[in-house]
């Protein structure tokens, strides 16, 4: 699932906001802003490649760049690519994640309530066992698998929900506002649906803690 943004994005980009080699070297990464020609220009939301140390944050051969012209300069000098999606190195992040992306959705709202429709359908399911704690409603299949919602901890209001099965969880969608939103996946050693609900909420803050301080968009 988390191809599909940077596929959207990219068909309807013009051939001036097409897939494109990265700068070798980048400090800095922009998420671009779409003009009323359909063309994608400098100017989005900006994340940051490294940390405050100077370490590298980003998987840069996973990093996706969008070919745009006059790209801007950091304060070194260094180029700003234009992205579309971006994968963070989880042992860089401090998380214990498998996998960390942050990528460009046309409409990263409708996609969350896309990605948690199958957890809602089961909440309501009676062949399922459900499970609330302050911050989290969990469900939990007869085959074992288990989804959770928990509160979003951007400042928004667009579902937060993970799915949970065979010791892997994955949150397909968070959203950070209405184009960006994060990809995570984690294993997990918990079986138990309360316990499950705790770690998500804890994967969504300690996330969202690690993005807020590299933009500030955030």
């Amino acid at each position: 699932m988390r191809g599909l943004p940077v596929l959207l994005v990219l068909l309807l980009g013009s051939s001036a906001a097409s897939a494109q080699t990265c700068p070798d070297f980048h400090r800095f990464v922009d998420f671009g802003l779409t003009g009323g020609d359909g063309v994608t220009y400098r100017g989005g939301i900006v994340l940051r490649a490294e940390g405050f140390d100077g370490a590298p944050l980003l998987l840069t051969a996973q990093t996706l760049c969008r070919d745009v012209r006059d790209l801007a300069v950091d304060g070194r000098g260094n180029p700003i690519p234009v992205v579309a999606e971006v994968a963070y190195d989880p042992a860089a992040a401090g998380i214990a994640l498998r996998d960390l992306r942050v990528a460009l959705w046309p409409d990263a709202f409708t996609e969350a309530q896309v990605a948690a429709a199958a957890h809602l359908a089961a909440v309501y399911n009676p062949n399922m066992t459900v499970t609330r704690g302050e911050d989290y409603l969990c469900a939990l299949a007869p085959t074992g698998a288990v989804s959770c919602q928990v509160q979003p901890p951007f400042p928004n209001q667009a579902p937060v929900v993970a799915y949970c099965d065979a010791g892997l969880c994955r949150m397909p969608v968070m959203a950070i506002n209405a184009t960006l939103a994060v990809n995570a996946t984690w294993a997990s050693d918990v079986a138990d649906p309360a316990a499950i609900g705790a770690q998500v909420s804890q994967k969504a803050r300690q996330i969202h803690d690690f993005l807020v301080p590299l933009s500030a968009a955030f």
